[in-house]
């Protein structure tokens, strides 16, 4: 389906059209190409350059199509990742870097106040980093701070995502990849360990506040 026509009409109405005369049905109908899909398919999208296109509706005043659009590149960065070698640096990331991708999904991060488009560009923007450092201070600091804090989060989906972005990080031979790793590798025992003894009805098993900020699990992610 994807060479019938569909995708190249959708591109063409989302990049040519003005912005206010955009809805929400083109850009889901675009969106549904990405999930579910197969790097094949995403590797066509990235051959009709979806990217520049979808990157354009960060500028739409509706949120719920700047959610789309985020959405849309999450899933095509997501595809890229797992279709290809996990060591190597992730096959978009010179065409997002190309067309300014980078630095508007980070701008995005910062500027929204929906908690969906946070996680989702957060996500992307570690993905895509794979086996790279990410140089930009500030943006390896907050993008790595923020998925620190949603491995927990309660959509199962979510936390995948963000563990994944994680250990994409963790490919790079900076200090921080071993750092990463050992947070990825000791969360889940130590993080069950400090909510057992959170939430025990023993009051002699129960932490006070001082004991959950002593708590290996929290030393863990300060240190790292």
């Amino acid at each position: 389906m994807i060479n019938s026509g569909i995708v190249d009409s959708l591109l063409k109405i989302l990049s040519t059209w003005e912005l206010d005369n955009i809805t929400q049905p083109y850009i889901d109908a675009l969106t549904s190409f990405t999930y579910p899909s197969n790097f094949e398919i995403i590797q066509q999208l990235i051959q009709k350059k979806s990217l520049p296109t979808l990157l354009r509706l960060f500028e739409h005043e509706d949120e719920n199509i700047i959610k789309r659009a985020i959405n849309a590149i999450d899933n095509i960065i997501y595809y890229g990742a797992i279709g290809t070698d996990t060591t190597q640096s992730h096959p978009y990331y010179q065409d997002l870097t190309q067309i300014g991708g980078i630095i508007k999904i980070f701008e995005l991060f910062r500027r929204t106040k929906h908690e969906y488009s946070k996680i989702v560009s957060s996500t992307c923007l570690g993905i895509v980093f794979r086996a790279r450092e990410m140089i930009n201070p500030e943006m390896k600091v907050e993008i790595i701070n923020y998925l620190k804090s949603i491995i927990t989060h309660e959509n199962y989906n979510l936390r995948k995502l963000a563990k994944l972005a994680l250990k994409c990080l963790a490919q790079n031979s900076v200090t921080e990849g071993a750092q990463l790793k050992r947070l990825l590798k000791n969360a889940p025992a130590e993080l069950t360990d400090l909510l057992t003894h959170m939430l025990s009805y023993d009051p002699d098993e129960r932490y006070n506040a001082h004991q959950c900020l002593k708590h290996p699990y929290l030393q863990l992610i300060e240190r790292s």
